[in-house]
């Protein structure tokens, strides 16, 4: 027999009535004070970072929710398709491609009015090949550092004199990507900065036109205010993870990570619970069975390490989380099936960070992020309401 559990719970204060046995949970006034906060200390126009779905976020919600914002002035996603299907569901401001495109994709590209970030002399050239009777828009990223994608520092005067020649392409920015921006007083970015400033300035007094400079992401933008310059790229720092070093910034994680109990049971002494006999239980305990586990991005990695919230009160995870359930050791609690247990957030009382997650694993919140899957459902909340919901299916 199956079974639909409709919970019910508070937060902060509100009572929120769900439909899912498990969900995501994205508030979107937290989003909105990050957004408030970010603004402040760049002191420049936004181009948020919603590649990878933001973040595993929900890209098209969460551009919808800026959108409107006179702060923000463009999005940053990584690829074609990630720019078409915000396209499609019509977000249609600028969007900058930051993994560039490849050659079968640029006329798409073009058609679609998006900013194509090149590297190469080659790129503007194909770019601007492919604009037909539209006119091509890209953004030169150079290499300081990163030795990932970017044109190298002798190259960038011959392409930047190059593509103002062209007559079917324009240039709206020039970047950089920082490798150490999450360090205080890191050597590596005051180097990275003055190397991407010595070369437009070299480029400036030889008479080419410098378009808008962009290099900061979050670290760089609250540790580092040489890299603001005309525009920034806050990435994590949007979804309220501090990921970098310094001072309490005051970002508020947005998500929430949700599951239902799918069943409670007494365990004797001497028992094993789940896979591999990690966790005997050491005397009379009971356990509650939560409806998630690493297919819906709850770590595997995590087993007999993780702790999670029911009640207002932390629990510990017990044995090894299987593709679709984990286990908790309840005792001494009053716990029921359909009861909720926070994963990942706060429930108003108690908080299980992401970063706390992520150092288990010996990793960044980045991939515990990515990593929560969309067969569990995006709930937005804004003033302690759900705003809208996508399941899986609906993306």
């Amino acid at each position: 027999m199956s079974l639909i559990f409709k919970p019910v719970y508070r937060r902060g204060g509100a009572i929120v009535k769900l439909d899912y046995p498990s969900h995501v949970e994205i508030d979107l006034d937290r989003l909105h004070a990050n957004i408030d906060l970010i603004s402040r200390k760049a002191g420049t126009p936004l181009a948020p970072v919603i590649k990878a779905d933001a973040y595993g976020h929900g890209a098209v919600a969460i551009a919808r929710q800026l959108s409107a914002r006179s702060e923000v002035e463009a999005f940053c996603v990584w690829t074609l398709r990630e720019a078409v299907r915000l396209r499609k569901h019509g977000i249609k401001g600028r969007i900058i491609v930051l993994g560039g495109v490849f050659l079968e994709e640029a006329g798409e590209a073009v058609n679609l009015g998006l900013e194509v970030v090149i590297s190469s002399l080659t790129e503007a050239k194909a770019l601007a090949g492919k604009a037909g009777r539209r006119m091509a828009t890209a953004h030169l990223k150079i290499n300081t550092g990163m030795t990932r994608l970017g044109a190298g520092p002798e190259d960038v005067l011959t392409i930047l004199r190059s593509v103002s020649r062209m007559k079917k392409i324009s240039l709206a920015g020039v970047m950089t990507h920082l490798a150490d921006s999450d360090k205080p007083r890191s050597k590596m970015t005051k180097a990275q900065l003055t190397l991407f400033d010595d070369i437009l300035s070299s480029a400036a007094s030889a008479g080419i036109a410098i378009p808008p400079r962009h290099t900061a992401n979050t670290g760089a933008i609250f540790l580092h205010p040489a890299s603001r310059h005309e525009l920034a790229r806050p990435g994590i720092g949007v979804y309220g993870v501090q990921e970098f070093g310094g001072k309490d910034a005051g970002l508020k994680p947005i998500l929430s990570l949700r599951a239902k109990v799918a069943l409670v049971r007494e365990v004797k002494k001497g028992e094993p619970v789940s896979y591999g006999m990690t966790w005997i239980s050491p005397g009379r305990r009971k356990v509650a069975v939560a409806r998630v586990g690493y297919a819906d991005g709850y770590s595997r990695g995590l087993s007999n390490k993780a702790h999670a919230i029911i009640g207002g009160k932390k629990i510990r995870q017990i044995g090894i989380i299987c593709m679709d359930n984990c286990l908790f050791d309840v005792t001494g609690l009053k716990v029921k099936v359909g009861d909720t247990v926070t994963l990942i957030g706060s429930d108003g009382r108690q908080t299980m960070p992401m970063k706390k997650l992520a150092r288990a694993l010996d990793t960044i919140s980045y991939e515990i992020m990515c990593g929560i899957s969309w067969r569990l459902p995006r709930v937005y909340l804004q003033g302690g309401k759900v705003s809208r919901s996508s399941t899986g299916a609906a993306r």
